[in-house]
């Protein structure tokens, strides 16, 4: 019996019948022949999904699978986290197809043809205070066009930049062309709105904050849109947060003294030691926290205090909202006017100290009354718009200060605008002319339309129209100073 030679059998790969998620493991166990059996399972599909996108730019398809792979490995060793391979790897070869249509793909220009030839009229340089202002919008604008969702930033960049047809950005995406067009309107209406939270008045936004924050509720789309631009009212939300963290030592205190057995209503022997026998129990309550806080160090306030029109101001008064520029302490407070003050206790710390303070109903801040001493300095806070806000923040620098505690007042001026809205004690009138106001916090007020800057004008100044020029408006401030703004400014 003759032997019959005996063929090997043909046996397929452990990698060829593995499932995904087992060459995932053996990948991060250490053995790189797992991935190959991955990219050469998922490569082909990978391809036509990427010259879909990359039509226009068939030369570049392998190399951006190639950099989609190579961010997927990286990726999938990087951790031990659960991975869908296969959705994954889609999503890197969209974004890196995004990343190539990104890409700004120019031809050379001779140098030559960059000069400007003698002919041709010069432009006409603008100013820095223009060119900041450009600058500001157009990075405002691409840090909003980022915030996008990416299935709305891809239809608009494509729409709006590159010029692609509904159907064309469609087709990309792997959608209808209702779908498509819904993504750019939704893209343009996020921009439209994020706009309009970056004009917002800090000091709206910060109320909206403050009332979110005491009804432990969301706060408005509004308010989170312009917090996400705005660094001061970031820090603003930040520190409520910090805040009601700090205020939580506090809350057993008062809990106890509630549950002595009615000593603190019946007796009134405890309350006598917090605040009065004969005040209500929140006022003691809120003299527990005070003391509290003393405990604790940095400022707090003891006492408010407001005169009125025919009081004694406690503080000698000067600024352009007082009657001739100036008053003696002792005199009598004229009409129209209030001197607010809060009487606090300060320590040196390294942070400045925000003490708050509020105009009556029908006023607003019209000047920070300075006190004596070169060891504090003060000063508003950049929230508080005078002749816009009811309440001002005074900022307390103690960093000079010697250790140890001192008693300090606080004071603003307060005023009732005019009906053109200025706050100053003698405003140039406006007579027949019409008025405006200033919408931004603050704006460079020019000798003429592009020139160097003659003056400032801060939110809500009254501004009295003199003449208008295409973009710009000459303008007569409640001070009686002139010039030019931007037609943009004023509202």
């Amino acid at each position: 019996m003759s032997a019959q030679p005996v063929r090997p059998a043909v046996v397929s790969r452990p990698y060829d019948r593995a499932a995904d998620s087992e060459l995932v493991e053996m990948l991060r166990a250490g053995d790189g022949a797992a991935f190959d059996a991955l990219a050469r399972r998922h490569a082909p599909a990978l391809t036509r999904y990427a010259g879909r996108i990359l039509r226009a730019r068939p030369a570049v398809v392998e190399d951006v699978v190639q950099e989609a792979l190579l961010r997927s490995h990286l990726a999938l060793r990087r951790d031990d986290r659960h991975i869908q391979v296969k959705p994954y790897m889609f999503r890197l070869v969209r974004n890196c197809c995004l990343d190539e249509l990104a890409r700004a793909h120019t031809d050379a220009v001779p140098l030559e043809l960059l000069q400007a030839t003698g002919d041709e009229p010069a432009a006409p340089s603008a100013s820095p205070h223009d060119l900041t202002i450009e600058r500001e919008t157009t990075l405002s604008t691409l840090a909003a066009i980022s915030a996008l969702p990416a299935s709305q930033r891809h239809a608009l960049v494509r729409r709006e930049l590159d010029g692609l047809t509904h159907d064309e950005v469609a087709r990309e995406l792997g959608i209808s062309a209702a779908a498509s067009k819904n993504l750019v309107h939704r893209a343009r209406e996020n921009l439209t709105r994020a706009a309009e939270a970056r004009e917002t008045r800090c000091e709206d936004i910060r109320h909206d904050l403050l009332v979110a924050h005491d009804r432990r509720r969301r706060p408005p789309m509004t308010a989170l849109r312009h917090v996400a631009s705005c660094r001061d009212c970031r820090r603003f939300r930040v520190a409520l947060k910090q805040r009601r963290r700090q205020l939580r030592v506090l809350v057993p205190a008062p809990a106890a003294l509630l549950l002595l057995g009615g000593g603190l209503g019946a007796t009134g022997k405890l309350g006598g030691l917090v605040g009065g026998a004969g005040q209500p129990l929140a006022a003691k309550a809120t003299a527990v926290v005070a003391a509290g806080a003393l405990a604790a160090g940095g400022a707090y306030a003891l006492h408010t205090h407001v005169f009125g029109p025919g009081s004694r101001t406690p503080v000698a008064l000067q600024g352009v909202g007082v009657p001739g520029g100036r008053l003696a302490k002792g005199a009598t407070v004229p009409a129209h006017m209030a001197v607010v003050t809060r009487e606090a206790v300060a320590r040196r710390t390294a942070r400045p100290l925000a003490v708050s303070l509020t105009c009556p109903a029908t006023m607003r801040v019209a000047g920070l009354v300075p006190f004596p001493g070169d060891d504090i300095s003060h000063g508003m806070d950049p929230a508080t718009v005078v002749g816009v806000s009811r309440r001002a923040s005074v900022l307390l620098d103690t960093a000079r200060m010697a250790t140890g505690e001192r008693r300090l007042t606080v004071a603003v001026l307060c005023r009732v605008p005019d009906r053109g809205g200025s706050v100053r004690a003698a405003p140039r009138g406006a007579g027949p002319l019409p008025v405006v106001h200033a919408c931004r916090r603050r704006a460079t007020l020019r000798a003429v339309p592009g020139a160097s800057a003659a003056g400032t004008v801060t939110s809500g100044q009254p501004l009295a129209v003199l003449a208008a020029r295409r973009q710009w408006l000459r303008v007569r401030t409640d001070g009686g100073t002139r010039g030019w703004l931007p037609a943009r400014v004023a509202c």
